[in-house]
């Protein structure tokens, strides 16, 4: 079709084509075999663009990248994944400064620019997108995905095509070697929302409690706004742009807000057995006896699907078996042991948040302790910080304010533990 439009539009101008492989005809005949050319052309490009995307899907399946070059830290060896230490150790550090020390990625690039860390290609200067590619890539916790996206017309600008997700479903998981924990993945993941919410850009002045209070109608955030010189707190569903159901809560009095929230988070810290109290009453039943022996079991069957792969191995050399049925028992232990792997990782991070809920009561004591002593003599900055540590989240519901605070654990025993503090009343004036 876009030959014979092209041939058109250039016999309009009184261009004349002329063709290497063959002579352009008048008559009817040669233009029905000219068209007849072009047909069998099409056919032919879509068929081999059938076919390279068939051949690339069935490599990926088989545990190997299709094409294009290896995440930051790899290197591809036969199609397959293999650490490279001295980009490895790099992507560490970035994860290290993310998740425990709560860097930016702008502070992350400042800093690996002034050390002179050299990029993949060489280059002296790390960009902030490249940074934020590396934090969400998630094949550096052994899972590498194909077939991810797809072209599609754009929803802003008018004849123009863009690469979106596809569904998750239709994702084809590639197994790599891992190179960090998961917890610390997920705990970067968490520092990025947190940056990414408390950004000097995305406020005009600074507020205590951005970013932890949350709607008790609707569940979306309350946002911050000075009106007249006065600080009010809004469901940020009354804005109209989240959904079109609009909130009817009331616009909260910042200043009377944020002196409640803090008189009662200090006075809180300043008696540690309250807190204790209010966990020991929540009753959480974790099964971790339950849990352990699942894992357990997940992870027999893991080395079980092993010696029968290497039994298959032996079986073959021996021409017990050939290669046709080799392959299909291949294939399917390869796909047991990705749905036992995906087990295996889903029941760690039961475990690991069960885990967390054992805290106890001296601890949470020394955490306290650990404190300023001088919580009524602090500045806005401390004030601020300190609330980031120990709030998790705040819902206000009408005139009810819930606290949800956080007891901080070190990060390689257990996820931060979270516990509802003693609900307080906020009194509208």
């Amino acid at each position: 079709m876009h030959l014979m439009v092209l041939v058109d539009e250039l016999e309009k101008e009184s261009v004349q084509l002329n063709f290497v492989t063959q002579s352009m005809g008048q008559t009817p005949e040669d233009r029905m075999l000219f068209g007849m050319k072009g047909l069998f052309a099409e056919y032919e490009r879509t068929k081999l663009l059938e076919r390279t995307m068939r051949g690339k899907l069935r490599k990926a399946k088989e545990g190997k990248q299709p094409g294009g070059k290896a995440p930051y830290g790899y290197r591809l060896v036969d199609g397959k994944h293999e650490i490279y230490e001295p980009e490895a150790e790099i992507v560490r550090m970035i994860f290290d400064w993310l998740a425990k020390e709560g860097m930016s990625l702008r502070a992350i690039q400042l800093r690996l620019n002034r050390l002179g860390v050299p990029t993949r290609s060489g280059k002296q200067w790390w960009q902030r997108a490249t940074l934020y590619r590396t934090v969400r890539e998630e094949a550096y916790i052994g899972n590498w995905y194909y077939n991810k996206r797809m072209v599609a017309p754009a929803r802003s600008k008018k004849n123009t095509m863009v690469q979106i997700l596809k569904p998750k479903e239709q994702w084809i998981l590639v197994l790599v070697p891992p190179i960090i924990s998961k917890e610390i993945f997920e705990a970067a993941q968490r520092q990025l929302t947190k940056n990414a919410e408390l950004c000097p850009r995305n406020t005009r002045r600074e507020y205590l409690l951005t970013g932890l209070l949350f709607c008790g109608k609707c569940g979306f955030r309350l946002n911050a706004r000075t009106i007249r010189n006065k600080i009010y707190y809004c469901c940020n569903s009354k804005l109209g742009t989240v959904t079109p159901n609009t909130c009817d809560s009331r616009y909260v009095p910042g200043s009377d807000l944020e002196a409640l929230v803090w008189d009662t988070v200090s006075g809180l810290l300043a008696q540690p057995d309250l807190i204790v109290d209010q966990m020991k009453k929540r009753d959480i039943h974790t099964g971790l006896a339950h849990m352990e022996a699942n894992l357990e079991r997940v992870c027999r069957a893991l080395e079980k699907r092993a010696l029968e792969a290497d039994r298959m191995l032996e079986a073959y050399k021996v021409s017990a078996i050939d290669l046709d049925t080799l392959k299909q028992k291949m294939d399917e232990m390869r796909r047991e042991r990705t749905k036992l792997s995906e087990e295996k990782l889903r029941l760690k991070e039961e475990l690991r948040k069960a885990q967390a809920e054992q805290l106890d009561g001296e601890k949470v004591c020394q955490f306290c302790h650990s404190l300023p002593a001088t919580l009524a003599n602090l500045n806005f900055k401390d004030k601020k910080q300190i609330l980031r540590e120990v709030v998790d989240r705040i819902v206000v519901d009408g005139n009810e304010l819930t606290i949800y605070g956080v007891i901080p654990t070190p990060v390689e025993e257990a996820e931060d533990a979270s516990v509802a503090l003693p609900s307080s009343k906020l009194l509208f004036k």
